[in-house]
């Protein structure tokens, strides 16, 4: 599954474009959309099952170094799942939107002030969480955006 995840999300990721050019053209196929966001939602889900990169070694760790490379990027990506949900039941006018909204973007920004803690902390392996912040921060942002608008 660890190889047919990137390429779903990037078909997925395709189509979520189809259907704002679409949008934009005044075509209304609000399938694409409910497809596209549900369908990354569920992958950013998935992400979060894989086993963490964590380098095994002789001494152990402690807690800290399994919060900044297991624990958070866990959450991360369930928060990024629930904020990409929260944009769809939005985008959809669900209701509920605005409590995925806000507990998927506060998710992200409560993960994201532990890691800047965890990087002054000098904790080595920290990097390996940068491709989930490339995907988390765009789901903030729309989440804040549709929250406080």
């Amino acid at each position: 599954m660890n190889k047919f995840l990137p390429k779903a999300e990037m078909l997925l990721l395709a189509l979520f474009a189809a259907a704002i050019i679409l949008e934009f053209l005044d075509i209304k196929l609000t399938v694409l959309f409910i497809i596209s966001l549900a369908g990354l939602s569920l992958v950013y889900f998935l992400y979060a099952q894989f086993p963490s990169d964590i380098e095994s070694s002789d001494e152990e760790q402690g807690f800290i170094h399994l919060l900044g490379l297991t624990i958070v990027p866990k959450v991360l990506w369930i928060g990024t799942a629930i904020a990409t949900l929260g944009i769809l039941f939005y985008l959809q006018d669900f209701s509920g939107a605005a409590k995925m909204l806000t507990i998927g973007g506060s998710t992200i920004a409560i993960c994201t002030l532990i890691l800047l803690v965890l990087r002054f902390m000098k904790i080595n392996g920290l990097e390996n969480v940068f491709p989930i912040l490339y995907r988390s921060y765009p789901a903030l942002l729309a989440a804040a955006y549709f929250v406080f608008a």
